[in-house]
């Protein structure tokens, strides 16, 4: 299809969706940077997370028939794995090179892969929502995608909000620069990991719901996780703020490659996410608004 002969309509939905899909991995994709500013490392376990949080969601909305009650059940799984993690295997690591924790918190992904194998087997189902259509201009926006983008923007700019605004934010920033020099000067370095860890957990277990909400509770969401990665990769590992680009640029490049590229090259939609990472690191190898660390040696 050539470009000129898509429409209006079609541009302006393929460019919602996209846009819709960068926010949510805008979330998911926070959760890695807020592990990355508390250790330094990537925490590889969080698709693992966001597939069980994301199965306890509709076990619980399937018993309950209430997506409330399913959202509050998936935070709190998301939330307590995470500072599990980090009290089991964060912290003991804590001092070692960022390689440990990263061959640590894959092991954890395999770990966790059994449960989720348990807890939800392979099933794809849908969580219990009405669905209902909306024409606004040359959109048609769904429920669901309401949902999705109505919970996930909030809960972006809160936490961005939390950390540049208030006195935690400014004690979990001293963390992330100086973690010794923070110590020094009487912050509570250990409890404040464990506050970004959490926090993660939190980010993640909303990011969950709301791809579920926006596709459906399947085995692939583990893959939307693992894609959010290269967002956040892509804004800078210890970028907060960046994160929502890097997720908007990547939701766009998938959609764009589906619809363009996919008659061509299939497939080239779901890979696009790391063929973009691996351009855009050559130019900018820490991200768009990644800090560049120097090595002494």
């Amino acid at each position: 299809m050539a470009l000129e002969a898509v429409d209006v309509e079609t541009w302006s939905n393929l460019i919602f969706q996209g846009v819709l899909l960068g926010i949510l991995y805008s979330l998911i994709a926070m959760g890695y940077n807020l592990v990355y500013r508390a250790n330094k490392s990537i925490n590889f376990a969080v698709p693992q997370v966001v597939l069980l949080a994301a199965y306890t969601a509709l076990i619980t909305a399937t018993a309950t028939g209430r997506l409330e009650v399913a959202l509050a059940s998936a935070i709190i799984v998301s939330v307590a794995v995470s500072m599990a993690i980090e009290r089991g295997v964060a912290r003991p690591l804590l001092g070692r090179p960022p390689i440990a924790l990263i061959g640590a918190t894959l092991g954890v992904f395999y770990a966790l892969k059994g449960v989720v194998l348990v807890v939800g087997g392979s099933e794809v189902a849908v969580l219990p929502l009405d669905i209902d259509y909306y024409r606004l201009g040359a959109l048609t926006v769904a429920t669901n995608d309401l949902i999705s983008l109505l919970g996930a923007i909030p809960v972006l700019a809160g936490v961005v909000l939390l950390h540049r605004k208030t006195s935690f934010g400014a004690a979990m920033r001293a963390v992330a620069e100086d973690a010794e020099g923070a110590a020094a000067y009487g912050l509570p370095v250990r409890r404040l990991m464990l506050a970004g860890w959490a926090l993660a957990g939190l980010v993640g277990g909303l990011g969950s719901i709301l791809l579920a909400v926006k596709t459906q509770v399947s085995p692939d969401l583990e893959y939307y996780a693992i894609r959010a990665l290269a967002a956040s990769l892509i804004a800078g590992l210890d970028s907060l703020g960046g994160v929502l680009l890097g997720g908007i640029v990547l939701g766009l490049a998938e959609q764009l490659a589906s619809k363009f590229l996919d008659p061509y090259l299939p497939g080239i939609g779901s890979d696009i996410a790391f063929l973009l990472l691996l351009l855009i690191l050559f130019v900018k190898p820490y991200g768009f608004f990644g800090s560049e660390r120097i090595e002494r040696v």
